[in-house]
């Protein structure tokens, strides 16, 4: 007998695996891989009014006042009811970064690149925002490979 698994259910079938084994051991489990999908568009609110911003029209995701926010290739801004973990999980991740804990940014968006103290890196990116996006000296290296090293 062959047990059909996605991803997100591998725990839970390799626990069974173990118990089931001492029963009968012709029992296998196959994962199943499916081709990953990412989000083509996003759900944002303004005041009691809903709208769908593209993917292609994004900037950068970023946290203010707690909320998750989209600023868009046109410089507005919009809310979403997502976190930025669950907005990283939806991206493709050779299109956006997570920067940090506020920030996801699409690559197409970033302006500039700069060495910053102790190892760490400051990232520019247009349209421009009044705060300093921070790579920190743990992730500069990942970012860098991500953006091309």
């Amino acid at each position: 007998m062959k047990i059909l698994c996605k991803d997100h259910e591998m725990a839970a079938a390799r626990r069974l695996m173990e118990l089931v084994s001492t029963i009968d051991p012709r029992i296998e489990i196959v994962h199943e891989t499916m081709p990953r999908t990412y989000a083509q568009r996003f759900l944002a609110r303004a005041g009691s009014r809903l709208f769908s911003v593209p993917v292609e029209d994004i900037a950068y995701f970023y946290i203010r006042n707690r909320l998750c926010c989209i600023r868009t290739i046109h410089n507005t801004d919009h809310f979403i009811t997502k976190s930025l973990d669950e907005v990283e999980q939806e991206t493709d991740n050779t299109v956006f970064f997570r920067i940090n804990r506020q920030f996801i940014v699409n690559y197409r968006h970033i302006q500039q690149v700069q060495s910053w103290f102790s190892g760490k890196l400051k990232v520019k990116v247009k349209p421009e925002i009044p705060e300093d996006i921070i790579v920190s000296r743990l992730k500069a290296g990942e970012f860098k490979k991500w953006l091309g090293e």
